[in-house]
């Protein structure tokens, strides 16, 4: 089988951003063909309000309340997706640097961001007041303990 690169949390939200979108958007196409097929049923059909249970102006109250609530859960979603993704997109603050020697400290890990695993360190002077540290990762998680299945 092949691997499968996990989904990131930008991807995961946009992934139940774009299920709930469609689950309100399905809910309402559908809500507004049943408004019609009463619609259609009690003026041109004329079969009556008995067989629609509700009265035709609650039906349409009903409706309009339908989608604006579907309206307004849309653009709480949205909002939240462009809060969130400028939420990450900001510089995280960093830390303190570390000092040796009383030198300044500056890390870089390759890949960037990488957690667990085997890294090599390689300390090189850049001048007399920082040091730079080399972080490579040589073997990453999955491949030191296997895959979890």
């Amino acid at each position: 089988m092949a691997e499968t690169e996990p989904l990131g949390d930008e991807e995961k939200q946009k992934q139940r951003l774009l299920k709930v979108s469609k689950f309100f958007f399905l809910l309402i196409v559908l809500y507004s063909l049943w408004i019609a097929v009463i619609i259609m049923g009690v003026y041109f059909l004329q079969l009556g309000i008995k067989w629609a249970i509700l009265p035709m102006e609650q039906w349409i109250l009903s409706a309009i309340a339908l989608i604006s609530i579907a309206i307004g859960l849309e653009v709480v979603l949205l909002i939240q997706y462009i809060l969130s993704r400028k939420k990450q997109l900001q510089p995280k603050k960093q830390k303190q640097p570390e000092n040796i020697q009383g030198k300044q400290v500056h890390n870089y890990t390759i890949p960037v961001d990488a957690k667990g695993g085997i890294f090599s360190k390689t300390y090189i002077l850049i001048d007399e007041n920082r040091v730079l540290n080399l972080r490579y990762q040589m073997i990453p998680p999955n491949h030191l303990w296997g895959q979890k299945q």
